[in-house]
């Protein structure tokens, strides 16, 4: 290997490339019509409304704040719109319900053996949006409160009767009310935050939601969140007999709307194919950076690149920047269920399991997305946060040059040490970080687009009453939204001209980025255990390396040969990389997915049996602790079982698999747990076998 690594320095020592991929130039242009002060003020603009999926607040965000500005600039936008009634499914996701929310309160009424006790208000929506648990059924309610534990297995009601009262618990609300409600009569939950759960918070109220079905209308509940000083005080009044709560909501349920807000930055040359930007617009009431933060740097983004372009200080991109702010999730899935034309710029084609378009590979000018930039709280003040800025790593089943791209704005972003006038001068911590689920990057990763999240972590405010305004940071917003903006419009720019030296300097970041990570995992198993397992992944990695090498060597020779002319074949060198970590094996069973990952979490519900023991036996083995909010430090069961779906093209066989997934997590996962995964899929009919 080493004459092929002598060549390629020398190559890159020679060649005249420019620093970064983003001229810089066309860099300080973006950074310096950048607002992270607007960013911020969009961002207080959005907090104002209690945007829940499916609801009149979600769609009056969407037309009032987002759609306006977009119109105001002169920006080509438009709303879009999807059932949302609790019965709609869109791939594995079934819609959620409608739900307008007016009012709501709670209140401790009485306590038996206290005569004098003056009741106590626990809760009140106005004050604590959060403390009313999404998807409420209104109505009006007294009872006694009956402690649960979590309230989420059968062993947590042994003994205990709950009908016609309500259930105190520390499980999800929307869990508890299915066993609680739904399963028992309780007629509400009083939901308190989990043991050793932000301990050091004593007074945040978490964030919790009950999601019912279209056919649990009758029977479903309303619920309520309170804070750990609260429960101890309802602890305290326990020992004197039963405490009574009284509660009143004033909210319905019904058919609702999912609302998606696009926008557009057209293509001169091929205006079909896009670089998608997304944000999820959706959360309670203030929430500023989960994720009214993502939605606020994207509109500053599109104001940003419109200024630039309307004034002539930037060319039109030759492909189309698309902005979209969406439910988290349950949008996405309903947007790329019905639109077939959304799929990954990939010659060699993509299995896809929807029933259109027609599996074929594409050619150009055919309509594809090629990027996907997932902006999911990007605007914290980190020192308040106690939190570092992310960019995650596609996942193996989905290479490309993503990686290596982001990788080199992030270096370039870091070395203009950008602040805002009003912001911190905090160091930034800042780095790219493995493959992690948790937004709509996931939608697209099941497309095979490669697709990233933009965030923070871990975040001790994430999902509380906690995540509010004077936790963000004008800095924050401003260097984020400048990277994403500078690799969205250099990808649409350049990218698309395959221009020899671009092109060839893309190819040796995203070379370089896959041996690093690779080296990564190779120090990885070298530190841990011998065992054959072991030897076999590190051969994987290193023959991976070596196949990056020999592709990177025949585009020099091309480059060599033909001159500043040579357009770069891209990506081809990691496809092969990725299809060579693994040996050819023999005939054998080779899945194919029937829907797209990430599937949703309910759809697992139905696994009963042994089929469950060894599910519950999975999700044990994958467990992984994410401290303060923040992502799990160890490859999850859920992570495992997407990666496992989305090499399930009907070509790769389970023994091919099962070594893919163990050299990606550096486990080890042989065939015969791959044939599980895949019969308990298959009977949930996520999975086929011919």
């Amino acid at each position: 290997m080493r004459p092929r690594i002598a060549l390629l320095l020398l190559f890159v020592c020679t060649s005249g490339f420019a620093q970064h991929l983003v001229p810089q130039p066309i860099f300080e242009a973006i950074a310096g019509e950048f607002s992270g002060e607007a960013a911020q003020e969009n961002d207080r603009q959005i907090i104002q409304y209690h945007r829940i999926q499916g609801s009149p607040m979600m769609a009056e965000v969407a037309n009032n704040v987002v759609l306006a500005k977009l119109k105001s600039w002169g920006v080509e936008s438009s709303i879009e719109q999807f059932p949302s009634d609790g019965r709609t499914r869109y791939q594995t996701y079934i819609s959620p319900m409608g739900w307008e929310m007016r009012s709501g309160e709670l209140w401790i009424e009485s306590v038996e053996g206290m005569p004098n006790f003056q009741p106590v208000r626990l809760c009140r929506f106005s004050d604590v949006p959060m403390c009313v648990s999404t998807y409420s059924k209104g109505g009006e309610w007294s009872g006694e409160l009956v402690e649960v534990e979590a309230g989420t297995h059968d062993k947590d009601y042994l003994g205990k009767d709950v009908k016609g009262k309500f259930a105190l618990a520390y499980g999800y609300a929307g869990d508890v009310v299915r066993e609680a409600a739904i399963k028992r009569g309780a007629i509400g939950v009083v939901i308190y935050p989990p043991p050793g759960d932000r301990s050091d918070h004593p007074d945040m109220v978490r964030y919790n939601g009950i999601w019912p079905r279209a056919e649990d209308l009758d029977k479903t509940v309303g619920g309520f969140q309170i804070s750990a000083n609260q429960y101890t005080q309802i602890r305290q009044l326990m020992q004197h007999g039963v405490v009574r709560v009284h509660s009143k909501i004033n909210a319905a349920l019904g058919a609702g709307q999912l609302t998606l807000v696009h926008a557009w930055i057209r293509g001169t040359k091929n205006p079909e194919v896009e670089v998608l930007i997304t944000g999820h617009l959706d959360h309670p009431k203030w929430s500023a950076n989960d994720n009214a933060s993502g939605s606020a740097d994207m509109l500053e983004m599109v104001r940003t690149l419109q200024t630039l372009i309307a004034t002539g200080r930037l060319q039109r991109p030759e492909i189309t920047i698309h902005f979209m702010w969406v439910p988290e999730y349950f949008g996405s899935v309903a947007y790329v269920t019905e639109h077939p034309e959304v799929r990954a710029c990939r010659p060699s084609g993509w299995d896809d399991p929807r029933q259109t378009p027609p599996d074929k590979p594409y050619r150009p000018p055919d309509a594809c997305v090629a990027i996907n930039l997932n902006l999911d709280m990007v605007g914290e003040e980190t020192v308040k946060t106690n939190s570092r800025f992310y960019i995650t790593r596609t996942p193996d089943s989905v290479p490309g040059f993503l990686n290596g791209m982001m990788a080199d704005v992030l270096k370039q972003t870091r070395d203009a040490g950008l602040t805002a006038p009003t912001g911190s001068r905090n160091y930034w911590p800042a780095e790219m970080a493995p493959y992690a689920q948790g937004s709509d990057h996931d939608v697209f990763l099941g497309l095979g687009i490669p697709s990233t999240m933009l965030g923070h972590d871990p975040d001790w405010t994430h999902h509380s009453s906690e995540d509010t305004i004077d936790k963000t940071d004008a800095t924050e917003f401003r260097r984020v939204g400048v990277l994403a903006a500078a690799a969205s419009y250099w990808y649409a720019t350049y990218a698309g001209r395959r221009d020899a030296d671009d092109w060839m300097q893309a190819s040796y970041l995203g070379t370089a980025d896959a041996i690093r990570e690779r080296s990564r995992r190779v120090a990885q198993i070298m530190e841990g255990p011998n065992s054959a397992g072991a030897r076999a992944r590190l051969q994987a990695n290193l023959r991976a390396m070596a196949v990056a090498l020999d592709e990177q060597q025949r585009s020099v020779d091309r480059f060599m040969e033909n001159g500043p002319q040579y357009a770069v074949e891209a990506k081809v060198f990691e496809v092969k990389m990725l299809e060579d970590a693994a040996p050819a094996h023999a005939a054998g069973p080779a899945p194919r997915r029937l829907t797209l990952p990430s599937i949703y979490a309910a759809a697992f519900q139905s696994i009963a049996g042994d089929d469950k023991t060894w599910w519950d036996a999975q999700e044990e083995r994958f467990s992984s602790e994410a401290p303060g909010g923040g992502l799990p430090t160890k490859p999850t069961f859920e992570l495992v079982t997407f990666e496992a779906i989305n090499f399930m093209d009907g070509k790769r066989t389970t023994s091919e698999i099962s070594e893919l997934l163990s050299v990606e997590f550096n486990q080890d996962i042989d065939a015969a747990w791959v044939e599980r995964l895949v019969g308990i899929l298959g009977k949930l009919g996520f999975v086929k076998v011919d």
